[in-house]
Parts: structure tokens; C-alpha cells; sequence
């Protein structure tokens, strides 16, 4: 996996990998993934964020990517493409947290599948 920050920016590019983020990081105000038949995770339960919206923007060529949310993030996908793919978003979001982080993904899918679920964070 390589990684490159920029202000406010991470991009991850991978190929023919596996991108996985967890535990207690830093998430930046944008973070592109540049994927290509790759097994993704990301999970944000323990995140720690500055601002009240993350934008992830996608260019995902095969593979999975899952969404790992905590009670109170919120998912936006209207500015996502999916072709040849699925778009699964869990109904339950965990709660009636108030809404402490907004999720909004842009960009394209295409040959994959995106899920979107939530858990509690793990202490």
C-alpha cells in the first residue's frame, strides 16, 4: 500500500493487494483511493477527525471495499458512480447517536463491491 498525505489530503493506491486501516488514526478532510483489485477496509469506529465531514473520493477498479462507522457518522452517496457492481449500505446506523461525522463518497466503482456498516467503537 502506498500512501501519500498532502494537506488535508490522503491518497492510497494499491494493486492486486490489501489496504486495511484501523485502530486510532488520523483522518484527513480528503481521502482518495486509487484501488485496483484490491481487498479494502476501512475502519473509522476509532478515527479521530477535525472537521465535521470527510470526503472520500473513489477510483476502484474490482475488489471489495468495507466501511467499518461508529453511532453518529453519516453516509452520503449520492456523488457516487457504481457500474457492474454493488452499492450495500447497512439500514441500521447504530443508534440514535447525533450525527458527530458526515461520510460523503464521490467518484466511481466499477467491477465491486462497496459496503457500509456500523459497530461500536472497541475500547
Amino acid at each position: 500500500m502506498r500512501a501519500e498525505p498532502a494537506a488535508g489530503l490522503l491518497t492510497i493506491k494499491e494493486r492486486h493487494g490489501t489496504v486495511r486501516r484501523d485502530g486510532r488514526w488520523t483522518l484527513p478532510r480528503r481521502l482518495a483511493l486509487r484501488t485496483a483489485w484490491c481487498e479494502v477496509l476501512l475502519d473509522l469506529t476509532s478515527a479521530v477527525h477535525s472537521t465535521p465531514e470527510l470526503v472520500i473520493e473513489l477510483r476502484v477498479s474490482g475488489g471489495d471495499v468495507e466501511l467499518v462507522l461508529a453511532p453518529g457518522m453519516v453516509v452520503d452517496a449520492n456523488e457516487l458512480s457504481v457500474r457492474h457492481g454493488t452499492l450495500a449500505i447497512s439500514g441500521d446506523t447504530g443508534g440514535k447517536a447525533p450525527e458527530r461525522l458526515r461520510i460523503r463518497l464521490t467518484g466511481r466503482m466499477r467491477h465491486g463491491r462497496l459496503g457500509v456498516r456500523w459497530q461500536a467503537p472497541q475500547p
